[in-house]
């Protein structure tokens, strides 16, 4: 698509709120939460903050600068600035993480929408009665019903994203947005008059001192800030590519991160004060969200209206950022292949959508299929995207900015020439990400 005739967001409040509800996802709440609990609470809480700071705020302000210089997709932008050269293919690899984390993303996005259908129809009792644990196992392994509930959110995204940059993605996100943020507040508010509520702040944010010395606790860390923010699988390329000229990116950039960190850290509030005050335990793995939280709500007075408010709020996150995961795709086949929006968000929706179905028959006919470290198919799916490919994609485009972009271009294109802040990001992306991307990923493969 040529550069006159590309979209663009209609205004910078759009572009803001369609950005961090692509940040903001199943990432910020489901998965942070549990990562969190299985990670030490404060401890990885720390470790994740530094990542955020260090590695994701410079990432994501060059991420925005490659989309905004080129007014090119992903992988497009990539060869666009080095077309003689191997790094032209780049960008292509974010093309295919952004599509294998939609794929299983669907399916657990679809086991909220799932939930979210059983509180609002009052008919939460039916899992009460056969134990959540043994509900949410039955359900999960069901050949059918979970594919269904996958289907729904792939015709959802796939809606939106036909509607295209303006009127589809920012439309929604300007509806949407406003609506999560007063719902997390509702639910922090809630969770202050909870009896377990100072022991759950205690877990988040008062660091376990020795949980530092487990190298797990970095990668995973580093993994939640890539998963959470969005980088490296070329959203924030695509998405910085519909910024007209005149929006700043500096201050964008900053705002993402510091709402998206935010976001992730009254979620926990909300749900880990909730969790000790019934005894429960946090280290539950991704089934805290389908499984304690549930329980917890059956036991809670006003459980059922809290329970149905959560699981809005987690639909509408996984909404947002499923949306923003497939327009990575739809944006490279409409450069590539000259597809309308129509075709390539109908097509590649159906792809993925087909390659995501093993993830959920890996719970169910498919159980039996195990591969690294005896995980199944969508937790294979998981770590290999989180803990390795967003890694190792951010550690490369870490070093095709500081090495590979002409200096004077990059600054120029991050809006910070001849300046202090221009000097640190400059020398955070030649250096201080990829050192820590690449100290992180060999301690972690080292120690197994």
């Amino acid at each position: 698509m040529a550069a006159h005739m590309r979209e663009r967001w209609g205004s910078g409040r759009g572009f803001l709120l369609a950005t961090l509800g692509s940040a903001v996802g199943l990432g910020n709440v489901w998965r942070f939460s549990y990562v969190a609990g299985e990670n030490g609470g404060g401890a990885f809480l720390l470790v994740y903050l530094v990542m955020v700071f260090l590695v994701g705020v410079p990432l994501l302000l060059g991420e925005f600068a490659l989309g905004r210089s080129t007014q090119r997709e992903s992988a497009a932008a990539f060869e666009t600035l080095a077309p003689a050269s191997r790094w032209r293919h780049l960008g292509l690899l974010g093309v295919i993480v952004a599509g294998l984390i939609l794929a299983y993303y669907a399916v657990i996005a679809g086991w909220v929408l799932k939930y979210l259908s059983l509180h609002l129809m009052g008919s939460t009792q039916e899992f009460a009665a056969a134990g959540f644990a043994n509900a949410f196992r039955g359900f999960i392994a069901h050949p059918l019903e979970p594919i269904a509930w996958q289907f729904t959110v792939m015709a959802l995204t796939v809606a939106v994203v036909t509607g295209g940059v303006e009127r589809g993605i920012e439309a929604v996100s300007k509806l949407l947005m406003p609506a999560l943020g007063l719902l997390l507040l509702a639910l922090a508010i809630h969770s202050v008059t909870l009896p377990g509520f100072w022991q759950g702040v205690a877990f988040l944010l008062q660091p376990d001192w020795r949980a530092l010395t487990r190298p797990q606790v970095y990668l995973a860390a580093l993994g939640q800030a890539f998963f959470s923010m969005g980088l490296a699988m070329g959203v924030m390329v695509t998405y910085g590519s519909y910024v007209a000229p005149q929006r700043r990116l500096p201050r964008a950039a900053v705002t993402i991160a510091i709402g998206d960190t935010l976001f992730a850290i009254v979620a926990g509030l909300v749900i880990f004060p909730a969790v000790f005050s019934f005894g429960l335990d946090p280290a539950q793995g991704p089934a805290l969200a389908f499984v304690v939280l549930p329980e917890v709500f059956a036991q809670m007075k006003g459980g059922a209206w809290v329970g149905a408010a959560f699981f809005v709020l987690l639909a509408i996150a996984a909404l947002t950022s499923a949306v923003s995961l497939l327009e990575v795709a739809v944006a490279f086949a409409m450069h590539r292949f000259g597809w309308s929006r129509k075709r390539a968000s109908l097509g590649l929706g159906a792809l993925i959508f087909v390659l995501g179905v093993p993830a959920s028959l890996g719970f169910g006919p498919w159980a039996g299929l195990t591969g690294i470290g005896g995980r199944g198919i969508l937790d294979v799916m998981d770590f290999v995207a989180a803990n390795i490919l967003l890694p190792l994609n951010g550690l490369l485009i870490a070093v095709f900015l500081g090495w590979v972009w002409r200096r004077r271009d990059a600054l120029a294109a991050c809006d910070l020439p001849s300046s202090r802040l221009g000097r640190f990001w400059y020398f955070s992306v030649r250096y201080t990400v990829p050192l820590l991307v690449a100290v992180v990923l060999v301690r972690s493969a080292w120690t197994g």
